[in-house]
């Protein structure tokens, strides 16, 4: 037998391993379940941007996904063979640094698991994306924003307190606000029925007070006005 015989002989084992085992130069490859997809995945590299990017998949069969400014919400659904379906609801258009993380998964077809990364398959070869699993309580769909909420530290800053029964409490820099809150199909915290007093300070924006929505992301609340216009913002505090 001559040497590239030898060498040929001794390769076909190691080539009939890999494709038994599923092998590629990137990891064992597994065929995702729907419970190995439940969680939040994200990305090594960091952006100047109001969040990082990340998809999320739940239990209940919804998924989420931010490209860092923009986010989009809808449902999933993983056949036996690994094919992906997905539907989406409204999207806005911001543009910021990030990564297009929503058109990836409303792009992928297919999804399976590659040496610990969650890797979602679009209609060419080429058109891969790899996901990491992220513990990160600031990555993700932020959980209800319950607790203070203020603009500043400085005395007399308007601030937000939202409790966990459905009631507010807070203060515009002149003026005591409370009532109700609740949550909106996109996740965002709507105010229906804010009551305030009728303080006059002089000097005083007292922006908000005409605050009907809040959107939590990355651990600040931009709020807004019935018509949409942003007011400003407030940080958590807890």
């Amino acid at each position: 037998m001559s040497v590239s015989q030898r060498i040929r002989a001794a390769a076909m084992p190691v080539l009939v391993a890999l494709t038994l085992c599923g092998c590629t130069q990137g990891g064992l490859v597994h065929e995702a379940t729907p419970e190995s997809l439940v969680g939040t995945w994200s990305v090594a590299q960091t952006f100047d941007s109001p969040e990082q990017p990340y998809v999320s998949f739940t239990r209940n069969g919804s998924w989420s996904a931010s490209d860092g400014c923009n986010r989009v919400y809808g449902e999933w659904n993983l056949g036996s063979d690994g094919s992906l379906s997905v539907s989406s609801g409204p999207q806005t258009g911001a543009v910021c640094d990030g990564m297009p993380l929503p058109g990836a998964v409303l792009a992928a077809n297919r999804v399976d698991l590659r040496g610990g990364l969650l890797v979602l398959h679009g209609s060419s070869a080429a058109d891969e994306t790899e996901l990491e699993r992220t513990r990160d309580p600031l990555v993700g769909p932020q959980p209800l924003p319950i607790g203070y909420w203020a603009q500043s530290d400085a005395p007399g800053a308007p601030f937000l307190f939202i409790g966990s029964k459905g009631s507010f409490s807070g203060n515009d820099g002149c003026n005591t606000l409370t009532g109700p809150w609740e949550i909106t199909d996109s996740g965002d915290i709507r105010f229906p029925a804010t009551v305030a007093t009728e303080m006059a300070c002089e000097g005083v924006d007292t922006w908000l007070s005409d605050a009907v929505l809040g959107r939590a992301i990355g651990g600040v609340m931009t709020l807004e006005s019935e018509d949409g216009t942003v007011l400003g913002e407030l940080t958590a505090r807890r």
